[in-house]
């Protein structure tokens, strides 16, 4: 269908949106990273990932999330571990500064093997505090999820 609307790639916002967490109330950091990178490989999911990400027709750029957890948006007054669908989803439990390092090695050595114009990763999030998804500097871990980023990433060339 990608191909279809005329589009060049796709992509994901967050790994859930094409991996189901498996467990409730709360999902391990790795077993959401390892469900969704064996989505991406092999299918079995959702959202256009039925089917393995190769299948497409179309480049699939590679998400890297730093957590999920979307229940600050439930209501106060309800139990959000028993409310059917968004926003009482499971929770991503144990996502450090380290695996989110790991997430992006792991996002990286896959995007190399791409041709050069379809290197592309998209993290989620920079500051999405609603839904436990933020790189911004907070006060358990600092600047470790940047730090995370610079490590495997680089610094730009000075100019």
């Amino acid at each position: 269908m990608a191909k279809e609307l005329g589009l060049d790639s796709v992509k994901s916002y967050v790994w859930i949106h094409h991996y189901l967490l498996p467990c409730f109330p709360t999902t391990d950091d790795a077993a959401a990273e390892g469900g969704y990178f064996h989505v991406v490989s092999h299918g079995g999911q959702r959202n256009g990932l039925e089917q393995p990400a190769s299948a497409l027709g179309v480049p699939y750029h590679l998400n890297v999330s730093m957590g999920w957890d979307s229940s600050p948006r439930c209501s106060a007054i309800a139990d959000w571990t028993k409310e059917p669908g968004y926003p009482s989803g499971a929770v991503i439990v144990n996502n450090t500064p380290e695996r989110f390092r790991g997430a992006l090695l792991r996002a990286k050595e896959f995007t190399l093997q791409r041709p050069p114009k379809e290197r592309v990763i998209t993290i989620n999030s920079w500051n999405e505090w609603g839904e436990g998804s933020y790189l911004e500097p907070d006060t358990v871990h600092g600047m470790k999820y940047l730090e995370a980023m610079r490590e495997v990433f680089g610094t730009p060339a000075a100019k």
